[in-house]
């Protein structure tokens, strides 16, 4: 086996064979044929299984392959862009529930990572895990300070094991870029991608960091619930949380003879997902029901923050002109847009891409508001990127994906749900809270500031402009071929210059004249003040009738 020098370590060259046997043994032997065999073989090899019947049998592999592979799976289940997805739906399926490890094990990575006994810090520590998913297990815990916890605790071994993985990975990646003619995908890029959001998910601190921007970002908000952080029982694989006593939205039995109100729960749970996207350009990307519990007094809480997506102030201007194009049914400003955002590819064929969007905003205008679902326009619109090879952000698939599990999860507690009709009020009070005076300052106020400071300067700069003309030290040297035209037009273009200057000059100096209270006076002014409003109004008309009216002549 001629394997690329990263393979010869021991380990990662029997990883790497059991990847391939794993991947033969389900169907996949042609990826194999592709890795050892060497030469180029034709993108269409890929095309040539039936995609309908791999899908399951590709969930299968993954979960097969174990955490790694899950987790890619997972975040790959996102990125309609890159994969079919009649195999999105099987990836979104993928089951990351593994047997527990035996608690001794646990025990000592906890011990080991809080350097001390679980006596030390906990008061109680329940050793059966509430949940055991290929990454890490979660305990019901007491902390000494008397708080009820959560402890989620990573694997033994787990960061090492994926470590590895995606080292051969990246390498598959490198030889599939060599040997697969005509490939639409870059698949270092695609693994590189996906691995670093595998490596964030490995690091507690940033799951932790997320719950601590949700819960300041939440604050505010009276019917959102965000469990605290124990930083000091917190490590990159221990993290340890607030535990909130509450009923997962799956149990809609259990909501109903609690007596809450499902359909006020479903709406504000689409509201919440609105306002981290708009206005706090931090969303949960993972909210399925198993997240999600409603607290005693009736509160949403998100539970894991493990994937979250991120929206800069310009990914959001983009995605809500784009809805915006939707909306006016303004293909142009679609396909404007769409190219803005980068997602375009130059050999994309622009006349099909109209009209497969144009049958997409068809559907929309067609279809009455509270019918239309985000499911069904999710695969529409991701049919329509795989089909044409657009190139989205992956937070704009992971917003996809978020707003049709927010609305799976609303209509499995009230069937009349439509996340479209929240969309809509949303908007509406979003609107009307941004066209207030206030809002409007205070987005704009750093841009205000420098401009109060530069007219703060401008009589300063001005007076300097005038001293040097006085002193004859402003001096313009171009070194011109001969032309008289040149010429000519360079001291009208100098003689404006200074004009405007000049008049500039006289409306600061005529303004602080006025405010004298000596001297001759009309209608109540300062004369000389006046008469110096007067020789600028002149010159500037002069300067506005050379540009507007001469130089158009000319033309």
């Amino acid at each position: 086996m001629n394997l690329p020098f990263i393979f010869r370590n021991k380990n990662i060259t029997r990883r790497y064979k059991e990847i391939l046997k794993i991947l033969t043994k389900n169907g996949f032997g042609f990826i194999s044929d592709i890795l050892l065999k060497g030469g180029h073989i034709p993108f269409h090899i890929l095309k040539s299984h039936d995609y309908m019947g791999a899908g399951e049998r590709i969930r299968k592999t993954l979960e097969e392959l174990g955490p790694t592979f899950i987790k890619m799976g997972q975040l790959l289940s996102t990125r309609g862009d890159l994969i079919p997805h009649d195999i999105l739906l099987e990836l979104a399926k993928l089951q990351d529930d593994v047997e527990p490890e035996d608690f001794v094990t646990i025990k000592n990575i906890l011990e080991s990572e809080l350097k001390g006994k679980i006596s030390d810090f906990f008061i109680y520590f329940d050793e059966t895990p509430i949940a055991s998913a290929s990454i890490g297990q979660v305990y019901r815990a007491k902390i000494k300070e008397g708080k009820d916890v959560v402890v989620k605790v990573q694997r033994p071994e787990v960061s090492q094991k994926i470590n590895a993985d995606i080292i051969i990975l990246k390498n598959i990646a490198k030889i599939l870029n060599e040997r697969i003619v005509d490939a639409p995908l870059d698949f270092v890029e695609i693994v590189d991608e996906l691995a670093e959001s595998l490596l964030n998910e490995l690091d507690y601190t940033q799951e932790g960091n997320n719950a601590e921007r949700f819960r300041e970002n939440f604050e505010k908000e009276s019917y959102i619930y965000i469990p605290k952080v124990y930083w000091g029982y917190t490590t990159k694989r221990v993290l340890t949380m607030e535990y909130v006593e509450g009923i997962s939205v799956k149990n809609r039995d259990l909501l109903v003879k609690k007596g809450f109100d499902l359909k006020k729960i479903a709406r504000e749970g689409a509201w919440a997902i609105f306002l981290q996207v708009y206005e706090f350009g931090l969303f949960h990307g993972d909210p399925h029901p198993g997240n999600i519990l409603i607290t005693n007094d009736g509160k949403i809480s998100y539970i894991d923050f493990g994937i979250v997506g991120y929206l800069d102030k310009s990914s959001r201007e983009m995605i809500i002109d784009l809805f915006k194009a939707f909306a006016e049914n303004d293909i142009e400003e679609v396909i404007e847009v769409l190219s803005d955002m980068g997602a375009i590819r130059p050999d994309t064929n622009l006349r099909t891409l109209k009209s497969d969007l144009s049958h997409i905003i068809n559907y929309f205008y067609n279809t009455p508001l509270k019918n239309i679902s985000v499911n069904d326009s999710m695969r529409k619109i991701m049919s329509t990127v795989y089909k044409h090879k657009l190139i989205l952000p992956p937070g704009f698939t992971l917003l996809l994906k978020s707003l049709a599990t927010v609305e799976g999860v609303g209509r499995s507690l009230d069937p009349d749900f439509s996340i479209s009709s929240v969309a809509k009020d949303f908007i509406k009070e979003v609107y009307l809270r941004n066209i207030s005076l206030t809002k409007i300052l205070k987005e704009n106020s750093k841009d205000l500031h420098k401009a109060i400071i530069v007219l703060r300067k401008l009589p300063f700069k001005i007076q300097s402009i005038m001293t040097k003309l006085i002193k004859d030290d402003i001096k313009v040297r171009i070194n011109l071929d001969e032309s008289e035209s040149l010429r000519y037009d360079l001291n009208i273009m100098v003689n404006k210059v200074i004009i405007s200057i000049i008049a500039s000059a006289l409306i600061v100096a005529s303004s602080l004249v006025l405010t004298f209270q000596g001297g001759y006076k009309i209608f109540g002014y300062n004369a000389l003040g006046l008469f110096g409003y007067v020789v600028a109004l002149l010159l500037c008309l002069w300067v506005f009738y050379r540009i507007f009216i001469i130089e158009r002549r000319k033309k």
